[in-house]
């Protein structure tokens, strides 16, 4: 890992489709034949830098889990490295599902986790008759409609600084606190965008968008907020049910962990 006085430290801005990945985090042995997103941008530094640079990201999305803008950061000492190369220089040798969107240099002391104040994850519910193949892998398919403006009501229980145990997936690593603060949450209709523009033979379908934006997230804990969402969406629970799951701490009574393809790490802030 590259780390001196004479090195410098470059933010990186990268969107990413994660099914092809085991996530974010190198897995080691265990990863199985699905390569971690690290391991990739690792690989293609070393090519560019001749270093062996370690790439820390803002947080280690897991396996499926999208990304429209993560923020990860690396240290080189190449003198030959500018951010006007990095991002077609990366491009150019990075998967098709992996791209940069843009590069900068910065203050040695800003690290993209540690630094971090606040992120943005969206899930995605797609509803309709049946799966529209231009959204797999960047939503969740429901057959059945949803009914967002409950799912949103429900959802203003999140804002505000919360022990958010009851969230918290079950093999995560225990934290030294579970608490949380979620300065945004809603839930919204996005209609039935298309991605070349036209919604023929889609006007039955609706894509339902849960955002949440808070100082750091548990692991699965979004996705944990969401299956329990859409269970008040499908009003087999009532929107006071969330205030309920967070005082009862107990993971057990929170809804089925909503699958990895729906989710999407979309913003990150720093000071």
């Amino acid at each position: 890992m590259v780390s001196s006085l004479s090195s410098r430290r470059f933010f990186l801005g990268v969107t990413y489709i994660g099914a092809r990945y085991c996530g974010w985090q190198n897995q080691g042995i265990d990863s199985g034949p699905k390569p971690s997103i690290q391991s990739v941008f690792e690989q293609v530094l070393r090519d560019i830098t001749g270093e062996l640079n370690h790439v820390i990201a803002s947080g280690r999305t897991d396996a499926g889990v999208n990304a429209l803008e993560q923020v990860v950061h690396f240290d080189s000492e190449a003198t030959h490295l500018h951010t006007d190369m990095l991002i077609p220089a990366m491009n150019s040798k990075l998967p098709p599902d992996v791209r940069i969107l843009w590069a900068k240099e910065v203050p040695q002391e800003l690290h993209a986790q540690r630094s971090a104040i606040k992120k943005q994850y969206s899930y995605y519910f797609l509803t309709g008759p049946c799966a529209l193949p231009e959204w797999r892998y960047r939503t969740t398919w429901v057959r059945h409609s949803l009914d967002w403006k409950r799912m949103h009501e429900a959802a203003q229980q999140l804002i505000g600084e919360h022990d958010f145990l009851a969230f918290q997936g079950r093999k995560a690593t225990p934290s030294k606190s579970t608490v949380r603060t979620i300065f945004e949450a809603d839930v919204t209709t996005l209609g039935m965008p298309t991605i070349l523009g036209d919604a023929s033979g889609r006007s039955h379908h609706e894509l339902i968008r849960v955002r949440v934006v808070g100082s750091g997230f548990l692991k699965q804990m979004v996705r944990g907020i969401a299956g329990t969402l859409r269970e008040v969406g499908e009003n087999r629970r009532t929107p006071n049910s969330i205030e309920e799951l967070i005082l009862s701490k107990n993971r057990s009574e929170v809804g089925v962990t909503a699958i990895a393809s729906g989710l999407w790490l979309e913003r990150v802030w720093y000071p």
